[in-house]
């Protein structure tokens, strides 16, 4: 099963359009800031670089 995490993230998200990704996103875009991009990766992968738990927004 694939998942998406961003970099700087510590869940990883179901969809890679959950508003606790964009939202963030977005602010950094205004603020100047460096947005890196979300990646979609096994979850077994998710779970090696420290994101094992699920975001609750959008939690299967």
């Amino acid at each position: 099963m694939s998942v998406y995490v961003t970099k700087r993230g510590d869940r990883h998200h179901s969809r890679p359009d959950c508003g606790s990704i964009v939202g963030p996103q977005r602010t950094a875009v205004t603020m100047g800031w460096v947005v890196h991009p979300v990646e979609e990766v096994s979850q077994a992968e998710a779970e090696q670089r420290g994101k094992s738990e699920p975001c609750p927004a959008c939690a299967e």
